[in-house]
């Protein structure tokens, strides 16, 4: 199933974007879809919070509403980047350590 998604993907890029597609590697593409399915094994094993919990801990600590949220993997681990509208209506960005909930950074 993997596979076919990925293949549709880059036919999808030659058709939409010629000359694009031909930039964008299967390599890539495999990269990002296993990136993918490394993160549902580490919440399947417990190695990270699921986003649900994530946001609630942060909306409670921010005091304001998560509005976009990104997990990606760092030298540290797992973390989710998260877009948070505080009551004030400016957007700042905020990092969670995935395995336990703690903010790392706000910007």
């Amino acid at each position: 199933m993997k596979h076919i998604l990925a293949i549709l993907l880059l036919v999808a890029c030659y058709v939409v974007l010629p000359g694009v597609g031909s930039a964008v590697s299967s390599r890539a593409v495999y990269a990002a879809m296993d990136e993918h399915d490394d993160a549902r094994e580490a919440l399947k094993r417990g190695d990270i919070l699921p986003y649900s919990a994530i946001k609630r801990i942060v909306e409670s600590q921010v005091d304001g509403k998560v509005v976009g949220q990104k997990l990606r993997r760092t030298n540290r681990g797992w973390q989710y980047d998260l877009r948070v509208r505080p009551k004030n209506g400016r957007v700042m960005v905020v990092v969670v350590d995935a395995k336990n909930g703690t903010i790392v950074s706000r910007r």
